[in-house]
């Protein structure tokens, strides 16, 4: 490195070596908050789901018990 003094020259090394610690650390937080979006969006895809099933199920079972009472009467 030219120009540099020995000092400058360890100032440096120690500050790049100080940057790959934190890129590797952000990365490894970005993988895990990545990890948690994907799950979540799972379990909102399932609960759509869900949300809609139920639906369904209320509007059979409501067609049916208005049958019946209609039978009945």
């Amino acid at each position: 490195m030219a120009g540099m003094t020995d000092f400058e020259e360890g100032k440096l090394v120690n500050a790049v070596n100080q940057l790959h610690k934190d890129v590797s650390n952000l990365t490894g937080v970005v993988n895990r908050l990545n990890d948690r979006l994907a799950k979540q969006e799972v379990q909102l895809a399932k609960g759509k789901g869900m949300a809609a099933g139920a639906m369904m199920l209320a509007a059979v079972l409501g067609g049916i018990s208005s049958y019946l009472i209609g039978e009945i009467k």
